[in-house]
């Protein structure tokens, strides 16, 4: 039997995303450690239950040093709300995914993060919605689509209820695209 591959959850919110990948995903792959920039995150907690250790991005001034010893397969960016250091993104060209919670390229960019697409997206009157997961290059947003899932835009939706049916479809579209990100280098 193969080792498991090695994967970095970057994150800055709930951990939602993150529990997801573990819970779900831990026959597929190794999650070697959580990268986080808020010392208040809800994430850091289901780290902790998890047994994956957290690395803080503000008071750690040698993060990357860790992550480029950590050489993981896949950096994967669960609701993390900062832009990657253009060196990171160098380092680990084509290795670093994100999910966004819309069909990119529209509502994305600068601004366009969590509930501020939502009401975006509801204030445009879109017929449709989703998520999106891309590779990260040097701009916002602006990375290789590989995977898409789509939900319908009710009438009787607002931020919060598209919102709900986003996250629904966007974690499973992330672990499948993972999956098929780590099939296909292995």
């Amino acid at each position: 039997m193969s080792a498991l591959k090695r994967i970095v959850v970057f994150a800055s919110g709930s951990g939602s995303t993150f529990a997801y990948l573990y819970d779900e995903g831990r026959d597929d792959f190794e999650i070697s450690a959580l990268f986080c920039n808020r010392v208040e995150a809800g994430v850091r907690e289901k780290a902790r239950q998890r047994g994956v250790p957290v690395v803080d991005i503000k008071a750690d001034g040698k993060w990357k040093e860790t992550l480029r010893q950590l050489k993981p397969d896949l950096i994967c960016l669960a609701g993390y709300l900062k832009a990657i250091p253009e060196d990171i993104v160098e380092a680990f060209r084509g290795k670093i995914l994100n999910v966004h919670p819309a069909l990119l390229p529209k509502f994305g960019g600068k601004g366009f993060y969590g509930h501020h697409v939502h009401e975006a997206v509801i204030q445009s009157a879109q017929a449709i919605s989703g998520a999106t997961v891309h590779r990260v290059d040097e701009g916002i947003d602006t990375g290789s689509i590989l995977a898409q899932s789509v939900v319908e835009v009710r009438p009787d939706m607002d931020a919060d209820s598209l919102a709900a049916a986003v996250q629904a479809v966007e974690k499973p579209l992330f672990l499948n695209t993972i999956r098929k990100v780590l099939e296909e280098e292995a």
